[in-house]
């Protein structure tokens, strides 16, 4: 008969096997990581993992989903100090524009989030296909609908009021957060600056 965990216990184990994932994924990527691996990371019995995840795939999406939420949860909480210590009215045209270089910085330090977790390893499509693949339905339906939650952020808001295709907007704000992935062509001492200058002028387009 499998043990049942405490809810306090359950916590716990996948505390751990998410942390056990993102290492193990910065590490090895997603096909070369097995169950076996992820389960003595943990420090959990094989047949325990099974009762949480049906397979490796679902933990690694589970885990990459924590980053993508500590991503939207930085830029937020960036742009409403920003909003606060200067006294922007969002409503206002133009209110933004005085604080560029600032919110440049705020996605800057997203990305780097992203660049030091699990997410950078699933901007590789072969790496992401094969978490998809194996993802299932409802999951995967979650997923979108957190996509789709991303276009109530601030920026997202001001790109409806003016009529910009709120979706454009934010992909474009997901492929500069991503723009890590292209450093060995950039070159890492170019990368930030160049991350700079592409995230001043899409808010510009934007906020103007």
């Amino acid at each position: 008969m499998p043990k049942v965990y405490s809810d306090d216990e359950r916590e716990q184990i996948i505390k751990r096997l998410k942390k056990a994932a993102n290492e193990m994924m910065m590490k090895k990527g997603v096909k070369k990581t097995t169950v076996d691996e992820l389960v003595k990371s943990a420090g959990i019995p094989k047949g325990t993992f099974y009762l949480f995840y049906p397979c490796k795939e679902v933990l690694f999406f589970d885990a990459a989903q924590d980053f993508h939420v500590q991503v939207d949860e930085y830029i937020t909480n960036g742009f409403m100090r920003i909003i606060q210590e200067h006294n922007i009215d969002p409503e206002q045209e133009g209110a933004f524009l005085e604080v560029i270089d600032e919110i440049a910085d705020v996605i800057l330090g997203a990305m780097e989030i992203t660049n030091n977790s699990c997410l950078k390893v699933l901007l590789q499509p072969e790496e992401m296909n094969q978490v998809l693949s194996k993802l299932p339905e409802d999951v995967l339906q979650n997923h979108r609908d957190q996509d789709t939650r991303m276009g109530d952020g601030i920026i997202a808001k001001v790109a409806a009021r003016k009529g910009l295709n709120v979706e454009a907007v934010v992909g474009s704000f997901s492929m500069i957060l991503f723009g890590s992935m292209y450093k060995h062509v950039i070159g890492e001492e170019n990368l930030r600056e160049s991350m700079r200058m592409l995230i001043k002028g899409l808010v510009w387009q934007i906020l103007e």
